[in-house]
């Protein structure tokens, strides 16, 4: 089977549930896959030394903010090094790597039912020209940070202009724990952050932004933390929207939607840490993508798991594990026992998995790494299918 067949089946599953979920949000952002075993020559003689490339579109229910699935992911490699790349002044916008949130975005329109209830939320790396005007033209409902200061219509410059507007409000702002990351290949270099709470200003207004081709308009939204901790960089953000922002309530929902970008950045370092990509021998470029597809998804069940268990509430692990599954996870730990007739919280799934993974929380945090549950995870599937096999063999339950 193709990766691309893996892909396909699995994005249009996710698409045909997500009518399910009421308002969703469609985050898209990129990282990069590195590999250092044997098929890193293989990536070598494609012109990539370190690895894939790799673009997702992760659907996130609005109001609960839990992952639904993923709905698109492209996986590519860059041109050979030797290979003579047009200039940029002589490539077509579909010839430019920036041209993937595009493609992305028309992939997930053309999946979905209907695009009325997806609100598609990009960081700065979007803000493109290309996208922005697609976006508009379509009638589709975004969230884009900004990233360039570009002129206005009234000749005045993004920034400047909703400054001026009057404060609708303060608010605060989650800032997510984040770990720092290397420049280059496509990432942007970060310093390490902790996670903090930020009380940030809110103002807003319509813009139309003045681009060849004709003027692109929208809404903007300015987020600024105006009195940031000595030594740490206040948060800024602004905000490129479809979506009304005439009242405080209106501009903080899209600030809202904006504050859960963060989830696909987990989820990415969830499935390339949990998947242990640069340790897995395989041979060929294939078998390695085929693995790529296949455990992206496993990592978004993880990912929901673990949002769900870490989040303090008994909410019923049949959110995430069949009740096959949750019937075997209760025999294993807790063997001779019969599984009870209430169905057990997501918390305690998490933890009879990260137990088999070998967490035992000895100091007490309760915190439970990507890679312990990775294995925790494969040691369970190991031993369901071995379950399962046995409830086809005996017709019943044990």
């Amino acid at each position: 089977m193709r990766p691309e067949d893996i892909d396909d089946g699995a994005f249009d599953s996710v698409a045909a549930a997500a009518g399910e979920h009421g308002l969703l949000l469609a985050i898209q952002d990129s990282t990069g896959a590195s590999f250092a075993h044997p098929v890193a020559q293989a990536l070598r003689d494609e012109g990539n030394p370190t690895g894939f490339f790799v673009h997702s579109t992760l659907l996130v229910a609005a109001k609960s903010r839990t992952p639904v699935g993923l709905v698109d992911q492209q996986r590519w490699l860059r041109e050979p090094k030797g290979a003579k790349p047009k200039s940029k002044d002589t490539r077509t916008y579909e010839e430019k790597e920036s041209f993937k949130w595009e493609a992305a975005h028309e992939r997930v329109r053309q999946r979905m039912p209907s695009m009325a209830n997806v609100i598609t939320v990009c960081d700065r790396e979007s803000d493109v020209t290309g996208y922005l005007r697609y976006l508009v033209e379509h009638g589709e409902r975004f969230v884009v940070r900004a990233s360039n200061d570009r002129k206005l219509e009234n000749l005045e410059h993004l920034w400047a202009h909703v400054e001026k507007q009057p404060e609708l409000g303060r608010s605060a702002v989650e800032i997510e724990q984040r770990g720092g990351q290397i420049g280059g290949d496509g990432q942007e270099a970060r310093l390490p952050r902790k996670r903090r709470t930020a009380l940030v200003t809110i103002r807003s207004t319509q813009v139309e932004l003045r681009c060849a081709g004709g003027g692109i308009k929208g809404n903007a939204v300015l987020v600024r933390e105006e009195n940031p901790p000595k030594g740490t960089a206040g948060l800024e953000w602004m905000l490129l929207t479809s979506e009304p922002v005439v009242s405080l309530e209106q501009a903080l929902a899209v600030v809202g939607y904006y504050e859960t970008r963060w989830m696909i950045e987990v989820f990415h370092k969830a499935w390339k840490s949990g998947c242990r990509m640069g340790e897995r021998p395989f041979q060929t470029l294939d078998n390695l993508e085929r693995m790529m597809a296949i455990t992206a998804h496993v990592a978004v069940r993880l990912l929901h798991l673990k949002l769900l268990g870490e989040a303090g509430e008994e909410g019923s692990c049949e959110t995430v594990l069949s009740p096959d599954e949750w019937h075997c996870l209760h025999m294993i730990a807790k063997p001779g026992t019969r599984p009870p007739k209430r169905t057990p919280s997501a918390r305690w799934a998490l933890h009879a998995i990260a137990r088999l993974g070998g967490w035992y929380d000895t100091k007490r945090t309760g915190r439970i790494g990507w890679q312990t549950l990775w294995h925790g995870w494969e040691l369970f599937q190991e031993q369901l299918k071995g379950w399962m096999l046995a409830m086809q063999t005996f017709g019943a339950r044990a």
